[in-house]
């Protein structure tokens, strides 16, 4: 009888083990689908919201009607932009026309949507969503040159609030920052390419806006020189002397001519191609025939 006991005991208490661990996967299961679930319900009501947006009647109103809460979205992923409209949907929420500093975008211009309480609507239309893609990841760090010849100096993306901040403290200033060349930037498939100019930041972006290879027609083959407007001369001779372009330029910010190439020098096409180009005229003529 008492070994009968026992074994009744052990197996109630199985039971109940079983019972109760079957109790919580249950629970467990059916919270992360709730979960998954509402992430899904969010998304198609933000839509939903966004398109009631989009077709109600709307007022203008100024940047600084906006509800306390978007500072949130601005100091967050919208930390590299700033508005350039905004307009409110009376029972709905606000669309919020916006332009970046970020170079790394696809496009300058975009728009954003808020709720009444000014929660950023999470935007699934392709066509909107695609123009705040990145054709690159900048590799900090970074700098601006501020309207007042100040620089700041990014060291991750977090710190484009910086940017923000200056404006803040400068509200009467409408002159927009300037982004200091050279600079090196990771491509999508991990490529790492020094943009030496705005030319070639021009290319690149052209590349990505219609689909090709980012990567540029050619790049310099160290060591190169560069004459400064002071009639300095800067060597390059690792990718990373790149860095003295900026140093001077931070250095001299009244500078107005853009440090000049030594020539001869010699460049290497992606197809791994070399040639020598001896002037200006051939730099610009091998910069022209990768266009076509």
């Amino acid at each position: 009888m008492r070994t009968s006991f026992f074994k009744q005991r052990i197996f109630k208490s199985n039971i109940l083990f079983f019972t109760i661990t079957a109790f919580l996967l249950s629970a467990f299961l059916f919270t992360s689908c709730s979960d998954s679930e509402s992430m899904d319900n969010l998304e198609i009501n933000s839509s939903v919201l966004i398109e009631k947006i989009e077709s109600a009647s709307k007022v203008t109103i100024s940047a600084s009607s906006l509800p306390d809460q978007t500072e949130t979205a601005f100091r967050g992923d919208l930390a590299d932009s700033y508005v350039l409209s905004a307009e409110f949907a009376k029972g709905f929420g606000y669309k919020v026309s916006i332009a970046t500093d970020n170079e790394s975008r696809e496009e300058v211009k975009s728009d954003v949507y808020f709720s009444l309480q000014g929660k950023q609507l999470a935007d699934t239309n392709e066509k909107r969503r695609k123009r705040r893609n990145k054709c690159f990841e900048f590799v900090y760090p970074l700098d601006l040159m501020m309207p007042d010849n100040t620089t700041i100096t990014l060291t991750s993306k977090e710190d484009w609030s910086l940017k923000k901040d200056w404006y803040v403290a400068n509200p009467d200033v409408t002159e927009r920052p300037e982004l200091i060349f050279p600079f090196d930037v990771t491509l999508e498939d991990g490529t790492v390419q020094t943009l030496i100019d705005r030319d070639e930041l021009k290319v690149v972006k052209n590349s990505c806006k219609k689909g090709k290879d980012k990567r540029k027609c050619f790049k310099l083959v160290l060591p190169v020189s560069f004459t400064m407007e002071d009639a300095s001369i800067i060597e390059v001779t690792k990718r990373a002397d790149f860095r003295l372009l900026r140093e001077w330029r931070k250095a001299n910010p009244d500078a107005t001519v853009k440090p000049a190439l030594n020539f001869p020098l010699d460049i290497q096409y992606k197809d791994g191609t070399a040639a020598t180009i001896n002037n200006q005229t051939e730099f610009d003529a091998a910069k022209d025939a990768c266009k076509n």
